[in-house]
């Protein structure tokens, strides 16, 4: 099942809600890296007012918990190679499409395989560490995977940049199709709502959640709230409840436009990209990203 996204307007359905999630998520004793054990994981999330949640604890696949606090459950692992690199984020209503990969040793083949299945694969923070986890040229080689992170919270804690837009725009400025996500990548407690991505679904199950996912139908945030994303022939808009500024990025993470206020409409017509994408700005570093909309997809 590769990714079925609308690459020309990602949000061309408009119908549903947003439900906000976390997708990064380790809980002890499965994590040796986590502190914090599943109930109280679920717990505070539920709590935070997150609508769905993905466990994705390391070479080990958490199956939907019997109470889950409210929240919607998503099935996840997270994959590495026996030498610790190539940390992705594999993801399924379906625990059965997952658990026959633990064991994979080539993440090429892993992507490969998950990539013909119901499966959302993502690469996880770019950025962790100062010899980054992933160089542009490695992500630029790798191919079947949804997304990448462009925010991953707990790297405020490391080595490393939490935010990876820069290699995101270098993979689109090269043909590359791939979704943004945020993260907290919570292992403990103060990891709690650093990042989040709000997805548009027309129901809360894992299903329809699942599938908004892997169509782009979704942004990813630290802190500002979006309203609508559309596109109306030429026409590209975003709008947010608390945002203070809009910029549209295109080729290279060039800043195209910006628009001082919360809502911004713009001609795609105007810029010579492939792609625009809006970064909204909020209070202090709170912001918002939507998905890339590729101009000569229409």
């Amino acid at each position: 099942m590769t990714t079925s996204v609308n690459w020309s307007n990602p949000y061309a359905d408009r119908r549903g809600r947003w439900l906000r999630g976390n997708l990064h998520t380790h809980s002890s004793p499965a994590s040796g890296c986590a502190r914090v054990p599943l109930e109280r994981t679920l717990e505070l999330y539920s709590k935070a007012g997150y609508d769905f949640l993905s466990l994705s604890d390391h070479m080990t696949l958490t199956r939907t918990p019997s109470d889950c606090s409210g929240l919607v459950f998503i099935p996840g692992m997270e994959w590495n190679a026996p030498d610790g690199s190539g940390h992705t984020g594999i993801h399924s209503c379906d625990p059965g499409v997952i658990a026959p990969h633990a064991e994979t040793i080539s993440q090429q083949e892993l992507l490969y395989v998950l990539s013909n299945q119901a499966a959302l694969c993502i690469l996880n923070h770019p950025d962790w560490l100062l010899r980054p986890h992933y160089r542009r040229e490695e992500l630029e080689a790798l191919s079947g995977y949804d997304g990448i992170e462009i925010l991953n919270g707990s790297i405020k804690w490391d080595p490393g940049r939490e935010i990876s837009t820069d290699k995101w725009d270098y993979l689109l400025s090269k043909g590359k199709r791939v979704l943004g996500f945020a993260s907290d990548d919570f292992h403990s407690e103060h990891h709690l709502a650093q990042g989040w991505i709000v997805a548009r679904a027309e129901s809360a199950t894992p299903e329809a959640i699942f599938a908004a996912l892997k169509s782009g139908n979704f942004y990813a945030s630290s802190g500002v709230e979006l309203v609508d994303v559309w596109r109306d022939g030429d026409v590209i808009g975003a709008e947010s409840v608390d945002g203070q500024e809009i910029r549209v990025v295109g080729n290279g993470a060039g800043v195209l436009h910006i628009v001082e206020d919360r809502a911004a409409t713009v001609n795609v017509k105007e810029f010579k990209t492939d792609y625009l994408r809006f970064e909204i700005y909020g209070r202090g570093s709170q912001m918002a990203w939507t998905q890339p909309f590729f101009i000569d997809e229409m």
